[in-house]
């Protein structure tokens, strides 16, 4: 039975650790340590509280995941042996990790927050895993959603879309919402509304051969109501106010 190990829980920790148990991972298959939490998300969510060389010394999978800053301090007091290592720590580099960890049987990723209901999506940049580390990575990510293997210069990019995306989309839906608000709706019918139609809209083109534009046209028949919503937001500049987001976030990352 494999079993995963957190040092550090933190928020991306705790998404993770809730993606495995909706994925159907026993809790007590899962051991968390932490000199603050560990011990209350014991109590809640029924894993297992255990020092830091001890959780590794049970642990088929390692994720760390406290603070970048504390990498060298922690793994300085830590012995790890073949384990698969995942890390999710910002700005620490592949072979930093190996350095500080002495070991090559580490992952780097980048996950976003949608892994806690399983839809989440991964980033990783390895090195060569031995076979059996391979197929355990492979068995984590797709308990938690899918994983795309990026080099680490990639990794900004990906954190903008996949990592920041989700608060532009919340964003956008409340924006919706309160257009619906000041139409005449209440909130909650408003909210449901454009949440289920981001939803739908999200898996029509996930399941579709044709591409978002192509879908766009479909719904926007030329001289409709649609049409001129879509005519509307390309005189306010929609498409590069994203990308100038898109920017001033990537400015911000420590990747």
């Amino acid at each position: 039975m494999t079993k995963y190990g957190f040092i550090g829980t933190g928020n991306m920790a705790k998404a993770m650790i809730q993606g495995l148990l909706k994925s159907g991972v026993q809790a007590t298959d899962i051991l968390v340590s932490s000199p603050r939490s560990a011990s209350k998300l014991a109590d809640t969510w029924g894993v297992l509280a255990l020092s830091p060389q001890a959780l590794i010394d049970e642990s088929n999978v390692v994720v760390l995941a406290f603070l970048p800053n504390q990498l060298t301090r922690i793994t300085n007091e830590l012995h790890f042996d073949q384990q698969l290592i995942i890390s999710v720590l910002a700005g620490i580099s592949l072979s930093e990790l190996q350095e500080a960890t002495h070991s090559t049987e580490i992952v780097r990723t980048l996950p976003n927050v949608n892994v806690a209901i399983n839809q989440g999506l991964i980033a990783f940049a390895s090195g060569q895993l031995m076979a059996p580390n391979a197929q355990l990575f492979g068995q984590f990510t797709e308990k938690l959603g899918e994983s795309t293997d990026l080099s680490e210069d990639q990794f900004a990019i990906f954190s903008a879309i996949a990592g920041s995306g989700p608060a532009f989309v919340f964003k956008y839906i409340k924006a919706l919402s309160q257009a619906g608000i000041n139409n005449g709706l209440s909130e909650e019918v408003a909210t449901n509304i454009a949440t289920k139609t981001v939803l739908g809209s999200a898996m029509m083109l996930a399941s579709s051969d044709a591409t978002a534009q192509e879908l766009e046209d479909k719904v926007a028949s030329p001289g409709g109501s649609t049409r001129a919503g879509l005519d509307d937001l390309d005189t306010k500049n929609f498409d590069d106010v994203v990308k100038h987001a898109i920017k001033a976030t990537m400015k911000h990352k420590h990747l």
